[in-house]
């Protein structure tokens, strides 16, 4: 047994972190609660890490094949009046400005590769109500519901999952939230709006059902001998 198991994991991971999880555990909290809780978290954002990279792929992927056909030309967010905010022309500079630090040429598959997530969501707000919606909501989202298949809509669905995302990857906690389970369920939803192949893929190596039904009682076993 490690008698300074706690204080060596305190010291790596920093008292401020690891209070954001000794705050929500009912007091007080053993060590071996702690840090239970703590691997637990990270199985649970490895176990979505494939849910939303595949999303964040075909999100980009669908809204570039669309508005590159809605507009004739692969680089439509250079074209006059498509891009409605500076964060989102930054987004696209900032794009050919890395493509430039590695001397590569600014084709539109490079660059739309390289803009973040945020700039994909934010292309979902309000201010491309006339640029964009709704004429690219059935090419982009072909097997989304009619009923639902509205630019606020995906909004809404996608700056929550950017929301869990940024979460996971910069790995803050996540394991207290408890409509977890649901936004899972949402990411699968939003993918198959796109297409259900994808869905299907991520289906094949989900773990985060497993993960986050059995809760933290594996993770604690597991830490038992040094805690």
């Amino acid at each position: 047994m490690q008698a300074n198991f706690a204080q060596q994991l305190t010291q790596v991971l920093s008292t401020e972190r690891l209070d954001a999880y000794r705050g929500r555990l009912p007091q007080p909290a053993s060590d071996l609660q702690l840090f239970g809780r703590y691997a637990w978290n990270m199985a649970l954002s490895e176990s979505l890490y494939p849910s939303l990279q595949v999303l964040e792929i075909a999100l980009r992927n669908t809204l570039h094949h669309a508005a590159s056909q809605h507009f004739g030309r692969d680089d439509w967010f250079d074209a006059p009046g498509v891009l409605q905010h500076n964060h989102e022309r930054d987004a696209i500079q900032k794009a050919k400005t890395t493509l430039n630090q590695q001397r590569k040429p600014h084709d539109a598959s490079r660059i739309v590769a390289e803009v973040n997530f945020g700039f994909w969501t934010s292309l979902l707000d309000t201010r491309y109500e006339q640029t964009l919606w709704p004429k690219l909501l059935k090419p982009a989202f072909p097997y989304m519901p009619r009923a639902l298949r509205t630019r606020k809509e995906l909004s809404k669905r996608f700056h929550t999952v950017r929301q869990l995302r940024n979460r996971v990857f910069h790995h803050e906690p996540i394991w207290h939230w408890r409509d977890l389970t649901q936004q899972h369920q949402q990411i699968l939803e939003a993918l198959a709006w796109i297409e259900p192949a994808a869905r299907d893929l991520v289906t094949t190596l989900d773990r985060f059902p497993s993960i986050h039904g059995q809760g933290p009682a594996p993770m604690e076993q597991a830490l038992r001998t040094f805690c």
